[in-house]
């Protein structure tokens, strides 16, 4: 009782803001302003003063702080783990240090008669209260570090998204992928396709380039014998009619030969064309298998050709025909007019062979894979080519230029090889070792030109036959069809024999 009651002398003597720098004589406190009003204790906080104890008096200390004066001390706690416990705060500069509590800045004074705040201790920095979980606020209960290690997509339970799935490639069963062709796919599939079955490929181009070849040598040079013996054999005064009629036979039996070489051509697209097709779907056809499928459309592929060269033709006719009639107006006049239509009539030529070449370029295609007949054809590839002119001709002129400058590099050192021979054996005394070496430079020469010229026609054909399947499958959606056809001829599912004419139809790759 004696400590309360010095206790309480002492705070009655105190200033109402024990923090506070003194100025000057200290005021009155009025009695309801040193006295606070009680306030119920908070749970988890220091007693505030004025307010009940919240133990009894004579609780222990906690260890290495003074008693408070005029508050009873509340129960010590142990120190914290790994915590060690901090002597009282040091004093701020410029206040007047209090027992037991460090110094702090003071508060306003009130004005205007108010009363002022009620005083505010700090709390003891002790050990802290062991915080209450709060429902709904609390820390979550930890899963096992395993869960987090391990791989997240294993068990369904995991709350981890599941993984997400890359961008696929088009399937390319095949030689191009199933998909519209870039740039890139349009000028490396024809060399593909000829690497990638020449005994078919190289070995038709081949057959066809041959046998033009020997028919152009039999047939020139039977006419030529025939013509040359008979002028020999004419008498005085008919050489002049005979050798008028030698010169035409032999300019007629070039002709033979250019129209076999130009059938065999039209023959040599279609095979493949019918290549590509089946190397598109995975499928690899003997050479003896490619002729069977293709057989039975080699008339129109042949009427397709000449029909083409027929117009050309008659175009050439027309040209000189003007020009002779521009000619028989004499005078400087109809020479220039002359000269000025031929130049106007060549370039026409050249623009539209260019035009109508590209835009029925796909027609080959079309005849065998479509089963189509000569003037469908060439209005469905008329149909086809719309709105891709440009590339279609980029392609195919990219692809020429390329074969054809190969073809240049090898074949000229041989032909130039081949014209030298007879000056190399000029001095040899034996007349048949220079005719021996003549004729073997010679057929050397035309060898490695057939065998340029099938690899040309292998490379021009599949170009148009790659860019028939990648218009249509931007146009058509082939590729969806194709897809299907793979899909179920995988799965072991009946398909049809020709997928490209099934789409073409309406119908699908499989029923």
């Amino acid at each position: 009782m004696d400590t309360e009651q010095r206790a309480g002398g002492e705070m009655g003597d105190q200033d109402p803001n024990p923090w506070a720098t003194p100025q000057g004589p200290q005021q009155p406190v009025a009695p309801e302003q040193a006295t606070p009003q009680p306030s119920p204790p908070q749970q988890g906080y220091p007693q505030q003063p004025g307010s009940p104890p919240l133990v009894p008096q004579g609780a222990p200390q906690q260890p290495g702080y003074p008693p408070q004066q005029g508050y009873p001390q509340q129960p010590g706690y142990p120190p914290q783990q790994g915590y060690p416990q901090q002597p009282g705060y040091p004093p701020q500069q410029g206040y007047p240090q209090q027992p037991g509590y460090p110094a702090q800045a003071a508060y306003p004074q009130p004005g205007y008669g108010q009363q002022p705040y009620p005083q505010q201790v700090p709390p003891q920095y002790t050990k802290p209260y062991p915080q209450a979980q709060q429902p709904g606020y609390g820390t979550p209960p930890s899963a096992p570090t395993a869960a987090y290690d391990a791989n997240p997509y294993a068990t369904g339970a995991s709350w981890a998204p599941g993984p997400q799935q890359g961008w696929a490639p088009p399937p390319k069963p095949g030689l191009i992928p199933l998909r519209p062709l870039s740039f890139s796919d349009l000028f490396g599939a024809p060399f593909l396709v000829l690497r990638r079955n020449p005994k078919a490929t190289f070995g038709s181009a081949l057959l066809l380039q041959g046998l033009t070849a020997v028919l152009s040598l039999v047939i020139v040079g039977v006419v030529t014998w025939l013509s040359l013996s008979r002028l020999s054999q004419a008498a005085p005064g008919e050489e002049d009619a005979i050798s008028a009629g030698a010169i035409m036979a032999i300019i007629l039996s070039f002709l033979i030969p250019v129209a076999v070489s130009i059938a065999g051509s039209a023959i040599l697209q279609g095979i493949i064309a019918q290549e590509v097709a089946r190397g598109t779907l995975c499928e690899k056809l003997p050479l003896g298998v490619l002729w069977r499928r293709t057989k039975a459309r080699f008339l129109p592929l042949i009427g397709y050709t000449f029909l083409l060269i027929g117009v050309v033709t008659v175009f050439i006719a027309v040209a000189v025909g003007l020009g002779f009639v521009l000619t028989g107006l004499g005078g400087t006049t109809g020479v220039v007019l002359t000269v000025v239509m031929g130049i106007g009539a060549l370039l026409v030529l050249i623009a539209a062979s260019v035009w109508l070449g590209t835009k029925f370029s796909l027609t080959p295609s079309i005849i065998v894979l479509e089963n189509g007949k000569v003037f469908p054809s060439l209005a469905r590839s008329w149909r086809l080519t719309d709105g891709y002119f440009w590339r279609t001709f980029g392609v195919q002129f990219l692809v020429s230029s390329v074969v054809s400058v190969a073809s240049q590099v090898v074949a000229t050192p041989i032909s130039l090889l081949a014209s030298l021979v007879p000056v190399l054996f000029v001095g040899v005394d034996s007349e048949a070792t220079m005719i021996v070496a003549t004729i073997a430079a010679q057929g050397l020469s035309l060898l490695v030109s057939v065998i340029i010229g099938a690899i040309t026609v292998v490379v021009i054909s599949a170009t148009s036959a790659v860019i028939y399947v990648d218009l249509r499958m931007r146009k058509e959606g082939l590729d969806l069809d194709l897809a299907r056809f793979v899909e179920a001829r995988a799965g072991g599912r009946e398909t049809v024999d020709n997928p490209f004419d099934a789409a073409a139809a309406g119908g699908k790759a499989t029923r």
